[in-house]
């Protein structure tokens, strides 16, 4: 019960969002596809594929980002496993010419999974340091700016039909993940955003997951009171295999 506890508190702390310092906020929306794949090579090892677009301007009028990533997963047990990845994030922006700018984001991951009698959860602690490229007079400069951001993220999954994780099961899910950014450029922003989502998955098998669901995000940016407030629809494919299987 406290697993249950503890996301109540989440989902009411998340609206708040620190509304008392906004005094300016942008409100957008946009569209994430995501496909997520990791693979188990043996008891140990494992890896970790992710690939998302990230579309703006009423939902799917104009393309702002796409991220990429790679990694390896160390499993200490079945439910606890330890994760080094690299992101490549292509970030679009539009101005008199739209441009692109990179970021180089490693990143490093404990991720706890629980299964409870009624519910799973899933939750990670993330550090990432980031190398963002900079842009001077509407194009790409050849400088990066460096910051480390620390991630927490909580996730409930709780079955809606009568056969649980199983081929054409249905869950709701929500989660909350809390951003925090620090380095010497970070100034006003030490608090980077909170993200608060609910949605449904549903298992097309053992292996695959189709996810479709809703996702604020409410983002404070390096600016003195200045804040995005997006209003996301997100559609992701969660694809594990289990090689050893195979062996079986």
């Amino acid at each position: 019960m406290r697993y249950t506890f503890y996301l109540i508190f989440l989902l009411l702390l998340g609206p708040f969002h620190l509304n008392a310092q906004t005094k300016q906020v942008q409100y957008g929306q946009q569209s994430w596809l995501d496909y997520l794949n990791q693979n188990r090579y043996s008891k140990k090892w494992g890896s970790w594929i992710d690939f998302q677009l990230k579309l703006s301007d009423q939902y799917y009028k104009s393309v702002y980002a796409t991220e990429s990533t790679l990694g390896a997963t160390y499993y200490t047990k079945n439910n606890l496993k330890i994760v080094g990845a690299l992101t490549y994030v292509d970030q679009i922006h539009s101005g008199t010419n739209n441009y692109h700018l990179a970021e180089y984001r490693p990143w490093q991951m404990v991720q706890l999974n629980k299964d409870l009698p009624h519910f799973k959860t899933l939750q990670w602690l993330r550090l990432e340091e980031r190398f963002k490229q900079t842009a001077s007079n509407d194009a790409p400069s050849n400088n990066y700016d460096f910051t480390y951001r620390f991630r927490y993220y909580f996730l409930s999954n709780i079955p809606l039909t009568k056969h649980h994780y199983q081929k054409g099961s249905l869950s709701f899910v929500a989660s909350e993940e809390i951003y925090l950014n620090f380095g010497k450029n970070i100034v006003y922003n030490t608090f980077d955003q909170n993200r608060l989502s609910a949605g449904f998955y549903y298992y097309l098998n053992n292996d695959n997951i189709f996810q479709f669901g809703y996702t604020n995000v409410y983002q404070m940016l390096n600016q003195k009171n200045k804040f995005n407030n997006l209003d996301v629809l997100r559609l992701s494919i969660f694809n594990n295999i289990d090689f050893r299987k195979s062996h079986h």
